[in-house]
């Protein structure tokens, strides 16, 4: 077991690529010039460099004193992400992590960031940093979709928007809002559009509808009781409610609306969080004390898996592999979402009292915070949830994978 208290040094860089240039953009020279033009990467931002592979790291957040630090997974170097004050949540979309304290939203630049070509990626890096702090009436729910940022405010009842390439350039613009009502809302940036929350007679949002970008509804409100997380996936944006999942949906402009209920004879809690592997579309989270609820959005299919305790923490990794939880004895387990067997069940941090693990999936790792002792540890899952790294951090409150 490997585990690093590294120095505070910048992340490394790797060379610059040329790797789908010429097919990618750039203006290719007349048959009359003697100059080559250079060409540009899919996806390219102004000051950043392409790698050959991801630049994955980590953020870890203190609570208590807003004490950041990002530490690559590549390298292990870590640098000294800021000191922000008492942190309430912290949200991620891309390259960018908001963490939200009582003076606002702070933006910190995590310097890494994947974007998707078909069928490859290409991967960049920069400087990491601070942005700035997005300055609005007591901000509630984040959401993205990578090209645009939704903050909602809860007593005022409307979502600031802020477009990513406004970030990259290193400036904070709002640039428009979708009002609704106060309430403890979500609005979330979907497509060219936005889903927006709808307040129930009890003060919390009860179903979403649809908004296009001058505030105007594209789809009427769907009903969703007890909205309480959502998650974006290739299907679509899924919301978690009491009596299941609601499904929006986009075909060529037009936005749908899709029920996803649980089995007729479930008897046992419904999910509040539902949590994934960024890129999939299969979900999974704890139900009460029994087990786990797995969402396999596109067959549209609950299923209830039971765990041998109760679970605080869940994550699906999709493609039919494992669903991961966390037990309140502190092991982790594998669960097979088809069988429901336990295949893997070892344990990794001491019984969860007062603060909850959080849970983080990629392609190949999962990496699992233990606040209590202020450590991230790094799973391979396909492997007998083996422990490949162990790293001690100043707080592991909260937890966010960058370079994804």
């Amino acid at each position: 077991m490997h585990r690093t208290r590294s120095p505070l040094l910048l992340l490394g860089l790797l060379p610059l690529l040329a790797a789908c240039a010429t097919s990618d953009a750039g203006t290719q020279p007349d048959a009359g010039s003697q100059t080559p033009v250079e060409t540009q990467p899919h996806g390219y931002i102004a000051g950043a460099q392409e790698n050959a592979e991801p630049q994955t790291g980590l953020l870890t957040v203190d609570e208590e004193t807003g004490e950041a630090q990002l530490l690559s997974l590549l390298t292990e170097e870590t640098v000294d992400a800021g000191t922000f004050g008492p942190v309430a949540a912290v949200h991620q979309d891309g390259r960018y992590a908001f963490i939200s304290t009582d003076d606002g939203v702070n933006v910190f630049d995590t310097g890494a960031w994947t974007v998707a070509h078909g069928d490859h990626d290409h991967y960049y890096s920069a400087d990491p940093g601070v942005v700035g702090t997005l300055d609005l009436e007591d901000p509630g729910f984040i959401a993205g979709n990578g090209s645009m940022i939704a903050v909602f405010s809860d007593s005022e009842g409307y979502a600031s928007l802020y477009r990513t390439e406004d970030l990259d350039a290193g400036t904070i613009v709002e640039t428009g809002r979708i009002t609704t009502s106060p309430h403890r809302g979500v609005v979330v940036p979907f497509e060219d559009s936005f889903i927006a929350s709808v307040e129930g007679p009890n003060g919390t949002p009860d179903g979403v509808e649809v908004r296009n970008l001058k505030d105007q509804t594209v789809l009427p409100k769907a009903q969703c009781p007890g909205l309480s997380s959502h998650a974006q996936t290739r299907a679509g944006v899924v919301f978690s409610c009491t009596n299941g999942a609601l499904l929006i949906t986009e075909d060529d402009g037009a936005f749908a609306a899709e029920h996803i209920p649980y089995p007729a004879d479930a008897a046992v809690e419904p999910a509040r969080m539902l949590s994934h592997r960024p890129g999939s579309n299969e979900l999974a989270g704890p139900s009460g004390d029994t087990g786990v609820w797995h969402l396999d959005v596109t067959k549209r299919v609950w299923t209830f898996l039971k765990t041998p305790v109760p679970v605080v923490a869940a994550s699906a990794v999709g493609d039919t592999q494992t669903v991961l939880a966390v037990g309140t004895d502190g092991s982790l387990l594998s669960v097979d979402p088809e069988s429901g067997e336990v295949p893997n069940r070892v344990p990794l941090l001491e019984p969860v009292e007062d603060s909850t693990p959080q849970l983080r999936i990629d392609t190949s790792r999962a990496y699992v915070s233990d606040p209590a002792a202020s450590t991230v540890y790094e799973i391979n899952y396909a492997d007998g949830l083996r422990i490949a790294r162990t790293f001690d951090v100043p707080s592991a409150d909260f937890l966010l994978e960058t370079g994804l």
